[in-house]
C-alpha cells in the first residue's frame, strides 16, 4: 500500500469505491501500529456497513482517504480506522500473527513485511545467542520491558469500545443484534415474544428508538475498561435521588468479588443516607 496519504475523498468518491457485496477487514490505529479489534466478531464488516460507518464518522469531523486496491481509512483527531477488502488483505498484507502491516515495502520475504522479516531474523539470532549462553552457563539477562504501559492498553481498549459503537448501523446493526432476543417483560410469561415478532414496521420503530438511546448515551468506555482492569463487578441496580419526579443524582457502584455481602449492604446504606440528606 502507498506510504503517502492522498487528499481526503468526497462522499461520492467513497461511495463509488466501496463494494457493498464485499467483506472488509477492520483495523484500528493503536499508537504507531494497526491492529484488529479484540472481539473476533468485529474483525470484518460488510461493504454496506463500511459505508454507514464512514457516513457516521463524518459527523465527528473524520476524514476519509482512499488508497490503491480499495483500501480506505477513516481518521479523526483522536482515532483512526482502516477498511481493507479481504482479497487485498490476503494478497498484500503480512502473514505474521498479530501483524497488520502491508508487504508493499518489498523488504520482506515469505509473505512477511520488512519489519516482521527483520524481527524474525533478530529472533533467530537471539535464540542462537541464548543457546550459546546456556551452553556456557551464563544466566539470562532481565526480560525486556514492553514499549507500552498498562495505561496505554486501557486507552486503546476504550478507543476500540467507542469506535465499535460508531460502526453500528442505526437500522441494520441494531436489528441484527436484537431481532431474535426476547422482549424482556415477556421473557418469563406464557407467551414470550422476540423483537422481530412485532412485525417489520413495529420492530423498525423499536430499533430506531433503541438507536436514539445509544446515540445519546455518554461514552463510558474508560469507566468500563477500568472496571475490567481492576477486576471490579458493577452492581445491577444503581442508586438514584429523585427531585420533582426526575432523576437528579445517580450512583453506579462496583465491588471486587471478595467484598462480603454485609460490607456491600453497609456501603449501600451509607450511600442511601447521603442521598436522602442532600449531601
Amino acid at each position: 500500500m502507498p506510504a503517502n496519504t492522498p487528499a481526503p475523498a468526497t462522499a461520492a468518491e467513497v461511495r463509488a469505491a466501496i463494494d457493498f457485496d464485499s467483506e472488509y477487514v477492520v483495523h484500528f490505529r493503536d499508537g504507531n501500529i494497526w491492529a484488529r479489534p479484540e472481539s473476533a466478531e468485529h474483525h470484518q464488516l460488510h461493504g454496506i456497513d463500511v459505508w454507514h460507518t464512514v457516513r457516521r464518522g463524518r459527523r465527528y469531523d473524520a476524514a476519509v482517504h482512499l488508497f490503491e486496491e480499495g483500501v480506505l481509512t477513516l481518521t479523526s483527531p483522536s482515532a483512526a480506522m482502516r477498511f481493507i477488502p479481504t482479497a487485498t488483505y490476503e494478497e498484500h498484507f503480512c502473514a505474521a500473527e498479530d501483524c497488520e502491516e502491508s508487504t508493499a515495502d518489498g523488504e520482506g520475504w515469505e509473505g512477511l513485511c520488512g519489519n516482521c522479516a527483520d524481527r524474525a531474523d533478530r529472533a533467530e539470532a537471539e535464540r542462537e545467542a541464548e543457546t550459546e549462553e546456556a551452553d556456557a552457563g551464563t544466566p539470562p539477562g532481565p526480560p525486556a520491558l514492553p514499549p507500552y504501559t498498562a495505561a496505554d492498553l486501557h486507552h486503546a481498549a476504550a478507543t476500540v469500545h467507542h469506535m465499535l459503537l460508531l460502526a453500528l448501523d442505526a437500522q441494520s446493526g441494531v436489528g441484527e443484534s436484537l431481532c431474535d432476543q426476547p422482549i424482556p417483560h415477556t421473557a418469563n410469561t406464557d407467551e414470550p415474544r422476540t423483537w422481530q415478532s412485532l412485525g417489520d414496521e413495529s420492530a423498525s420503530t423499536a430499533y430506531r428508538a433503541v438507536w436514539k438511546l445509544l446515540d445519546k448515551a455518554p461514552d463510558l468506555g474508560r469507566w468500563a475498561i477500568g472496571l475490567a482492569a481492576e477486576d471490579l463487578v458493577p452492581e445491577p441496580e444503581p442508586l438514584t435521588r429523585w427531585q420533582d419526579d426526575e432523576a437528579a443524582i445517580r450512583l453506579h457502584v462496583a465491588f471486587a468479588d471478595h467484598v462480603e455481602a454485609e460490607r456491600r449492604a453497609a456501603v449501600y446504606d451509607a450511600l442511601r443516607l447521603a442521598l436522602r440528606s442532600g449531601v
